[in-house]
C-alpha cells in the first residue's frame, strides 16, 4: 500500500513557524510505501520539533503515571515511548479504558485493527495524530490526515482505519475501546527517534 499525507496542523498555542515547518514536511508529496520511508518521514518531523519544541509543562499526573509504569505496577505495561496504564476492564460490556502515557517525541506505530473500535481523547500535551477514516466522505485509498491535537481533542477509529501518534510534548491520551486487546496489526512499526 502506498500512503500520502495531508496536513491539518493548526493551533493557536504553538509557534506559527513550527506549524508552517511541520505542514511543509507533511505535505512534501512523497509517497510512503516502506518502513524505511516512514522512518525517514518521522525523523524529519521529530528533528523539526526538537529544534522548535512547543512550550509545555509536564504535569504531576504524567509523572505519577509514568512512575507507576516504570515500577511495573499491576495493569501497566512499559513501552519504548512511555507506557500503558489499564484503568477499567468490563468484559461483559466489551469495554476497555486505558491511558497511553507518551513521553516527549514518543512515536506509536502506524497500525490498524480488524475488530477493535477505538476512541481517543487527548487529556494532556500536544501530539500529531495520523489517521485515515474510511467512513469519511472524502476518504481516498492511501490518504492519511496528519492532525495536530491538544487537550480535549477526540478521535474515533473503526476497524480498518489506519492510525498512529507522534508526541510533540509529554502526553496522556485516554483510549476507550472494545475488548480486543490482541487485535493489533502494524502497517509500520516505528523506531523511537
Amino acid at each position: 500500500m502506498t500512503y500520502f499525507f495531508i496536513p491539518q496542523i493548526k493551533n493557536q498555542a504553538l509557534p506559527s513557524s513550527l506549524l508552517r515547518k511541520l505542514s511543509k514536511i507533511v505535505s512534501n508529496g512523497k509517497k510512503i510505501e516502506t518502513k524505511d520511508a516512514y522512518q525517514r518521514f518521522l525523523k524529519s518531523l521529530i528533528s523539526e520539533i526538537k529544534q522548535n519544541p512547543p512550550a509545555s509543562k509536564t504535569s504531576k499526573n504524567f509523572k505519577n503515571e509514568l512512575l507507576q509504569i516504570a515500577k511495573a505496577k499491576p495493569l501497566t505495561e512499559k513501552t519504548p515511548w512511555g507506557g500503558v496504564a489499564l484503568k477499567k476492564v468490563d468484559v461483559a460490556k466489551n469495554f476497555i479504558q486505558k491511558l497511553l502515557v507518551i513521553k516527549n517525541y514518543g512515536i506509536l506505530g502506524f497500525e490498524i485493527h480488524k475488530n477493535k473500535l477505538e476512541k481517543l481523547q487527548v487529556l494532556e500535551g500536544f501530539c500529531l495524530v495520523l489517521f485515515s477514516n474510511h467512513n469519511s466522505k472524502d476518504w481516498q485509498r492511501g490518504k492519511v490526515i496528519v492532525k495536530l491535537a491538544k487537550a480535549a481533542d477526540k478521535f474515533e477509529f473503526l476497524p480498518g482505519d489506519e492510525h498512529g501518534i507522534i508526541a510533540l510534548s509529554d502526553c496522556i491520551i485516554e483510549e476507550t475501546s472494545t475488548n480486543h486487546l490482541e487485535d493489533l496489526i502494524y502497517i509500520f512499526r516505528s523506531d523511537q527517534v
